[in-house]
C-alpha cells in the first residue's frame, strides 16, 4: 500500500514531464510555443489555481496559525545558513547567487500541490495553498535581496513591492481569501468554470517544464549540483519535517511540510540568475538537475513517512 502511495504520488508529474519532452523531440513544442504557453499559465491560470484551492478551502479548519508560524520560521533558518555557508564553499560570486537560489527556491505550486493532493486528497490541499501563498512571496523578496546585494545593487524597495503586489499566485490566493471571509458563494456554474481553468495548471505546465528540460554542463557544475541536490531534496525536508513532527503536527502538516521542502528548484530561478546577473547556465542546470532527481527523493520520502505512519 505505502509503495502504491509512493508511486501514485510521483507518477503523474513524472508522466507530464515526460510528455513534454517527448512532445519537443518529437518537434511539436518549440521554444517560442513553450514561453508563450508558460506566461499563460502563469499570468492567467495560476491565480485561478491559488483562488480555487482558497475558495474550496474551510479557512477555520486549515488556518493553522503555528504552523504557518513554523514552516515561515524554517524559511528564515534555510536562507541564514544558505548566506552564512556557500560563500565559504564557493568564491565566485555569481556562482553564489545560482546555488542560494537553488537551495532556497522551490517549484512548490507545481509539485508540491499534486502531492499532498494524491496522499492527503485534493480536499486538503487548503493548507498548503496558504503556505506557498505566505512563503513563495519571502523567498522571492530575500531572493531578489540577495542577488542584488551579490551583483552590489541598490534595492529599490518601492519596485519590490509593487512586484510583490502584482505576482499572480498572491493576487489569486488573496482574492480567494476575502471572497472566502466575506461568505461570498457563487453560482455553480461560475465555481465549475473556477475549477476547470484551474485544473489545467498541473498538466499543463508540467508538460511544458518536461519539454524544456535540457542535460547540459552538468559535469562542468557537478561540485555546485551535487551540493544544491543533496541540501534540496534532502537536507530542506528532512529539516521541515523533523520540526514539524516533533512540535506535535498532524498528518496533513507534516505531509505538508515533507511537499513544501521537498520540491525541486522553481524554473524561474533561470530567469532571475539572467536579469540579475548571477550564473545563469549554472541555474539551468539546478533547475534540470533537481527536477528529475525529485522523481526518486519524493518516492522515497513518501514511501519513508507513510512506512513511518508520518504523512496521510
Amino acid at each position: 500500500m505505502n509503495l502504491l502511495l509512493s508511486i501514485s504520488a510521483v507518477f503523474p508529474i513524472f508522466f507530464y514531464l515526460l510528455a513534454g519532452a517527448a512532445l519537443r523531440r518529437g518537434g511539436k513544442l518549440s521554444d517560442t510555443t513553450m514561453n508563450q504557453v508558460n506566461k499563460i499559465v502563469y499570468s492567467y491560470c495560476f491565480p485561478f489555481n491559488m483562488f480555487a484551492n482558497v475558495y474550496r478551502t474551510n479557512i477555520g479548519e486549515v488556518l493553522n496559525p503555528g504552523f504557518l508560524i513554523t514552516m515561515l520560521v524554517l524559511v528564515m533558518v534555510v536562507i541564514v545558513l544558505n548566506v552564512l555557508l556557500v560563500p565559504r564553499y564557493f568564491k565566485d560570486r555569481a556562482v553564489q547567487g545560482s546555488v542560494m537560489q537553488g537551495i532556497i527556491r522551490g517549484n512548490m505550486l507545481l509539485f508540491a500541490l499534486p502531492v499532498v493532493s494524491v496522499i492527503s486528497g485534493p480536499d486538503q490541499v487548503g493548507l498548503v495553498s496558504l503556505c506557498i501563498a505566505i512563503v513563495v512571496p519571502v523567498y522571492n523578496i530575500l531572493c531578489v535581496v540577495i542577488l542584488e546585494s551579490l551583483r552590489g545593487a541598490q534595492l529599490k524597495p518601492g519596485h519590490l513591492a509593487l512586484s510583490i503586489i502584482k505576482n499572480p499566485l498572491i493576487l489569486g490566493a488573496a482574492l480567494g481569501l476575502l471572497v472566502k471571509l466575506a461568505g461570498i458563494r457563487f453560482p455553480v456554474f461560475v465555481e465549475r468554470t473556477i475549477v476547470e481553468i484551474a485544473g489545467i495548471v498541473t498538466p499543463v505546465a508540467l508538460v511544458m517544464l518536461g519539454g524544456g528540460l535540457r542535460i547540459a554542463d552538468t559535469v562542468t557544475y557537478r561540485r555546485e549540483l551535487v551540493v544544491v541536490s543533496v541540501a534540496k531534496l534532502l537536507l530542506v525536508p528532512l529539516l521541515f519535517v523533523l520540526t514539524v513532527k516533533l512540535l506535535g503536527f498532524d498528518k496533513v502538516a507534516v505531509t505538508t511540510a515533507m511537499a513544501l521542502g521537498a520540491v525541486p528548484n522553481a524554473v524561474s530561478s533561470y530567469v532571475m540568475a539572467k536579469e540579475m546577473e548571477a550564473d545563469s547556465v549554472l541555474a539551468g542546470q539546478i533547475v534540470v538537475v533537481t527536477t528529475v532527481l525529485s522523481m526518486a527523493s519524493v518516492f522515497l520520502w513518501v514511501f519513508v513517512l507513510s512506512n513511518l505512519g508520518w504523512i496521510g
